[in-house]
């Protein structure tokens, strides 16, 4: 059985539009993030913490996890909303990185990768912030914005869009070996 050990409803959307059968067990962990702890250290801590400690050895589990990063500080999800308005006007106008990573977690080990993806922000007028904020409430997100937002901040990208709503679509797929198996067995059911 494939376990998903996210919530989000993006990697959820993504997963089944690839026809993925899997069950959804998420792990609420502590997100803080230690003291001199570069954000690619972080990012590999937390997707593996995301994948708890009880494993069914027949089972395989997938866990994510997406941070935005600026001059290599990570921006994580705001606190509130005078936080997604600090975060927002502090990328104002510039190019940032969202790396989302993962971890396959079978029977014979666990196998981490991430992606990176560039973004550039519009130049944004602070009503424009707070219009948005108000519309979108992106407190669930890190960076304080979706890239799927209609006038949202985001001008442009370089790298994969599924990258940024939290799923390393091109690095899982190229891991195919470890999870076309449950793929298959979705078809065979319906067969």
């Amino acid at each position: 059985m494939f376990i998903l050990k996210s919530a989000s409803p993006r990697r959820k959307q993504i997963l089944s539009d690839l026809g993925i059968l899997f069950l959804i067990q998420p792990e609420h962990i502590d997100e803080s993030q230690y003291e001199n702890e570069n954000p690619l250290q972080y990012l590999e801590r937390m997707v593996h913490s995301k994948l708890g400690y009880q494993f069914e050895p027949n089972n395989l589990y997938l866990a994510c996890d997406t941070i935005v990063v600026y001059k290599n500080e990570i921006l994580h999800k705001p606190v509130d909303e005078s936080d997604a308005f600090r975060i927002l006007k502090y990328l104002s106008g510039k190019e940032h990185s969202v790396f989302s990573g993962a971890v396959l977690k079978h029977s014979s080990g666990a196998n981490f990768f991430f992606e990176e993806t560039l973004i550039q922000f519009k130049d944004w007028k602070e009503s424009e912030i707070e219009t948005y904020i108000k519309d979108y409430k992106p407190f669930d997100k890190a960076g304080s914005y979706g890239i799927q937002d209609r006038n949202g901040p985001v001008k442009m990208w370089k790298g994969s869009y599924l990258n940024v709503l939290g799923f390393p679509f091109r690095s899982f797929l190229a891991r195919h070996e470890l999870w076309i198996h449950s793929w298959e067995a979705e078809f065979k059911r319906k067969d």
